[in-house]
């Protein structure tokens, strides 16, 4: 009986018969039965090396019902052609009945153990059946070997093929992202790649979108499945600012592949996941920063994630980020033309509330500089020939710059000719306004106003300064006087007197009007152009033309601030001049 059990050609044969398999689970149930044949034992069972787990792991099983296929086992290495029974089997191994243990190797690489239980029996192992076991590991490594190396090029063959599917996918995907700006359509895109290739269903996607037309950042959710239509702004916050990948309850991940990792975040942050159902959040960064996350629920066949599963989706997420942030600044570009366009608009309307051209008054010269510092500005100048030989002046700078300061800007021209048929005095004129712009505007909004009325034939002029930099006089002999005389600025109360002051225009004297963006121009050093500057200019030049004086002193601002192109208030400025009177023939 023992030569039939033990004969050397049906070990052989056996030998023969597993080398021609390459299925490694027929090769090892194929030794495990061989070995439970010949050995008159009930139970048996392989043990593979896993260098990642620094252990061994089961692979097949034959009647032992307390090994589980794929649980790991810290058992020390077996020396090379040895044959361990009894005691000297390792102790986890003789936990599951197992008393024979014998090493399988390939060469200089160990694959893994053979073990078996005690004879059915109960006799000790004879040394020609532990020769027998060790002839048999001797001639079928080879075949475990190879069936091992076919399992793994397979193994890695679908990981290829994986990785090809999910690279097409990418590249599918790049082409549908890029030929569109369509946000809708990229979500949706992202739902598709991710229900088709993880099987993932519920999901979330945020982005952190800086705004370059607002002083904070918002917290966008441009994708969602599954979910709220509204996310938590606080947990919002948290994902968008996420350093590492967080995963929590990732099931049996597969060894040396993800497992749970949630050290990185907070647990209002993992709670949150949680009670959304998502069990993943990937940070997802622009120039090393955090600028979002890609949050997932778990796969709906149950599988875990793998690092292979990170990869593709650290892709993906970035691929949406960057098309979703394009989509983004080509709205901005619009936008801004659009917003570009319509300022231009407003430029062109308010240039022509300005005069288009100075009234033709004889003996009188009048210049004007308008320059806003954006497209639209708060200053206003007008010059308007009455009848009886009157000449209205008016200048105004509304508090702020741009389109609020140009909308109430326009509100105070409107009102101005409004008033200009009225029989009312100057200082009633200017009350009346006042009501007006109070009435209409805000009440942190305020007005400086200056509003003259020139008799022409005699060169007297009433005036009314409401709170405006007073206007300069400079007289033939180099003099200056300042034209104060009126009341509060528009918008503060809407029952206040103004009273009027009277200065007369002799030959040759000028009146200048300015805002205080000629006198508050900002030097390199942060000094400010002044009244002192603007009077030793108009002392230099006042027997100059209007024309001449107004260029004159532009280029001594710009000269002076450096760069006049870049302004940091309007600037506007009205002269006018008296001719001198010819000397009468000898």
């Amino acid at each position: 009986m023992r030569s039939e059990r033990f004969d050397l050609r049906a070990l052989y044969e056996t030998s023969r018969l597993l080398s021609t398999y390459l299925d490694l689970q027929f090769v090892l149930n194929s030794l495990l039965l061989t070995v439970m044949s010949k050995l008159l034992t009930t139970r048996s069972a392989v043990l593979m090396r896993d260098p990642v787990e620094n252990g061994y792991r089961v692979a097949a099983t034959r009647n032992v019902k307390t090994l589980e296929e794929g649980a790991v086992l810290e058992v020390p290495e077996i020396p090379e052609d040895t044959v361990l029974t009894a005691d000297h089997v390792p102790e986890k191994l003789l936990e599951h009945g197992l008393e024979l243990a014998a090493p399988i190797r390939f060469g200089s690489r160990e694959i893994g153990i053979l073990a078996a239980g005690r004879k059915a029996t109960g006799e000790q192992y004879t040394p020609f059946e532990l020769e027998f076991v060790r002839s048999l590991v001797h001639m079928s490594s080879t075949a475990v070997h190879n069936s091992l190396m076919v399992e793994e090029l397979q193994l890695a063959n679908r990981d290829l093929d994986a990785r090809i599917q999910e690279l097409n996918t990418l590249f599918d995907l790049s082409q549908e992202f890029n030929a569109t700006i369509d946000r809708e359509r990229l979500v949706k895109l992202l739902s598709f790649a991710l229900m088709g290739q993880l099987l993932v269903s519920r999901h979330l996607f945020l982005v952190r979108r800086n705004r370059t037309n607002e002083d904070h950042a918002g917290m966008f959710v441009t994708a969602s499945g599954g979910l709220p239509e509204q996310i938590a702004p606080a947990l919002a916050e948290q994902l968008c600012t996420l350093e590492q990948l967080v995963l929590l309850d990732n099931g049996s991940a597969p060894s040396g592949d993800m497992h749970s990792v949630s050290e990185t975040a907070s647990d209002d942050t993992c709670q949150g996941l949680r009670d959304l159902g998502l069990i993943l959040a990937l940070p997802l960064k622009h120039q090393g920063a955090p600028c979002g996350a890609l949050c997932l629920g778990p796969k709906r066949n149950g599988q875990p994630y793998t690092s292979a599963d990170i990869e593709f989706l650290s892709a993906l997420g970035n691929l949406t980020l960057v098309s979703v942030q394009n989509s983004f600044l080509v709205e901005e570009q619009i936008e801004k033309k659009r917003l570009e366009e319509e300022m231009r608009i407003a430029r062109r309307i308010q240039e022509r509330l300005l005069p288009q051209e100075t009234p033709d008054i004889g003996q009188y010269e009048v210049a004007a500089l308008a320059r806003p510092s954006r497209f639209v500005g708060g200053d206003y100048y007008d010059v308007v020939r009455l009848k009886d030989e009157r000449l209205l002046l008016a200048i105004a700078d509304v508090t702020g710059k741009g389109t609020p300061a140009a909308l109430l800007m326009a509100n105070l021209q409107a009102s101005l000719h409004v008033v200009l048929p009225m029989d009312m005095t100057i200082e009633q004129a200017v009350g009346h306004i006042n009501r007006v712009i109070c009435g209409n505007t805000d009440t942190d909004r305020f007005i400086t106003f200056f509003l003259a009325i020139l008799h022409l034939d005699s060169g007297d002029m009433e005036y009314v300064n409401a709170g405006h930099n007073p206007p300069m006089v400079v007289r033939q002999n180099d003099s200056i006087e300042l034209l104060d005389k009126g009341g509060l600025l528009l918008g503060v109360m809407d029952q206040i007197g103004y009273e009027h002051g009277t200065v007369k225009l002799d030959p040759g004297d000028i009146a200048v009007l300015f805002t205080d963006g000629v006198t508050e121009a900002m030097g390199a050093a942060g000094e400010e152009y002044h009244e002192d500057r603007l009077e030793a200019v108009l002392k230099r030049v006042h027997t100059r033309s209007a024309a001449d004086i107004v260029d004159i002193v532009h280029k001594d601002i710009a000269e002076f601030t450096g760069n006049i192109e870049e302004l940091s208030d309007d600037l506007t400025m009205l002269i006018i001049r008296r001719i001198m009177e010819p000397e009468p023939p000898a």
